[in-house]
C-alpha cells in the first residue's frame, strides 16, 4: 500500500511538474509562405507573427560573419530556434541558456548562427523563435505562433579584406577567462555620413553568455567627437558610470542587451552583452585595459 501511495505521489509531482510548462509547439510553417507574406501587404503568414521582445544582431551580415539571435522577458523560450537555409530546409538552431526544463529554457535564451555561403543565399533570410509566458493561469504563446526574423546576408564582404589584416590590433584575439574567442571580423562601416572601420570580437562562456564587441576606429578626433555630440551624448550623461577609475556609459536598449561603451582616443568601444541584468566585468576590465577610457 505505501509502495503504491508513493507511485501515486511521484505520478502526481510528474503530472504537475509538466502542467507549469507550455505545449510543444507546432511545427514552422513552409518558405513560400514566409516569403510571399513579408515582401507583400497580407502580413505574417498563418502559424508566424512578428517578433516580440526577441532580436537578431546584427541583422545586416557577411559571409564568414556570425549572428545572435535573442529571446527575452518570458517564463520560458522553447529550446529550439530555426533558420531557412538556401535549399528550402528549416534548420534547427538550439539555444542556450541558464536554466532548462525538459525543452524550454527558462527567461532568456540565446543562440548563435554562423553565415556561410552553403547555408545562406545573399539577400533576406528568416529564422524564428517560439516563447511563452504564463498570464492569469494561462499560456500566452503569441497566438500559438513562432515569431518570425529577418536577417539580411550581403555576400562576400569584399570591401572588407584590407581591414581583417589589421583586427588583432584592434580586438582581443585570445580567451578572456571564462570566455573563448568564437570570431573575429572588419568592416567599413558609418554613423551619419562620417565614415569608419569596425572591428569585431565575439566571445562565448561555457554556459552560453555570447559577448559581441565592436571597437569603432575613425579618422580623426573631431569626427569622433561629433558623433558622441550626435549620437551617444545621452549615454554618457545619464548612464556614465565607473570602472577601475575609468568613466564609462551603460545602458540598456530595446532588445534587453546590456550596452557597455567608452571612447578612447580616436576609437570607440562598444560592448553587447546579452544578459539584460548586467554588463561582462571580465570582457570590459580587458578591453579598458587595451583602450583605457577618455570619456570625462
Amino acid at each position: 500500500m505505501k509502495k503504491l501511495m508513493l507511485l501515486v505521489i511521484c505520478l502526481f509531482v510528474i503530472t504537475a511538474c509538466s502542467d507549469d510548462l507550455p505545449p510543444t509547439p507546432p511545427a514552422p510553417g513552409s518558405q513560400a509562405m514566409v516569403g510571399g507574406a513579408i515582401a507583400g501587404m497580407a502580413g505574417f503568414p498563418a502559424w508566424a507573427t512578428q517578433p516580440n521582445n526577441v532580436a537578431i544582431t546584427p541583422q545586416q551580415a557577411f559571409y564568414g560573419d556570425g549572428v545572435v539571435l535573442s529571446a527575452s522577458n518570458y517564463d520560458y523560450v522553447y529550446e529550439n530556434a530555426y533558420y531557412f537555409d538556401r535549399i528550402g530546409t528549416w534548420e534547427k538552431l538550439q539555444l542556450q541558456g541558464t536554466e532548462k526544463q525538459e525543452n524550454w529554457i527558462k527567461n532568456r535564451a540565446i543562440g548563435s548562427i554562423q553565415i556561410t555561403e552553403p547555408h545562406f543565399e545573399s539577400g533576406t533570410n528568416y529564422a524564428v523563435v517560439y516563447a511563452c509566458n504564463k498570464q492569469s493561469g494561462n499560456w500566452n504563446c503569441n497566438g500559438n505562433k513562432w515569431m518570425l526574423l529577418e536577417f539580411n546576408v550581403q555576400g562576400t564582404a569584399t570591401g572588407a579584406i584590407p581591414e581583417l589584416a589589421n583586427v588583432n590590433q584592434f580586438v582581443v584575439n585570445q580567451a578572456i577567462y571564462p570566455f573563448t574567442v568564437i570570431n573575429t571580423g572588419a568592416e567599413q562601416d558609418n554613423f551619419a555620413d562620417i565614415n569608419v572601420i569596425r572591428y569585431d570580437a565575439k566571445y562565448r562562456e561555457p554556459k552560453g553568455l555570447v559577448v559581441l564587441v565592436h571597437v569603432f576606429d575613425f579618422n580623426n578626433r573631431a569626427e569622433l567627437d561629433q558623433t558622441i555630440n550626435t549620437m551617444f551624448r545621452d549615454i554618457f550623461t545619464q548612464g556614465k558610470t565607473k570602472q577601475n577609475g575609468n568613466n564609462i556609459g551603460i545602458y540598456l536598449d530595446e532588445t534587453d542587451t546590456m550596452i557597455t561603451t567608452w571612447s578612447s582616443g580616436k576609437q570607440i568601444v562598444y560592448i553587447q552583452t546579452f544578459d539584460p541584468e548586467a554588463a561582462n566585468k571580465e570582457i570590459i576590465e580587458a578591453y579598458l585595459a587595451k583602450y583605457p577610457s577618455d570619456v570625462q
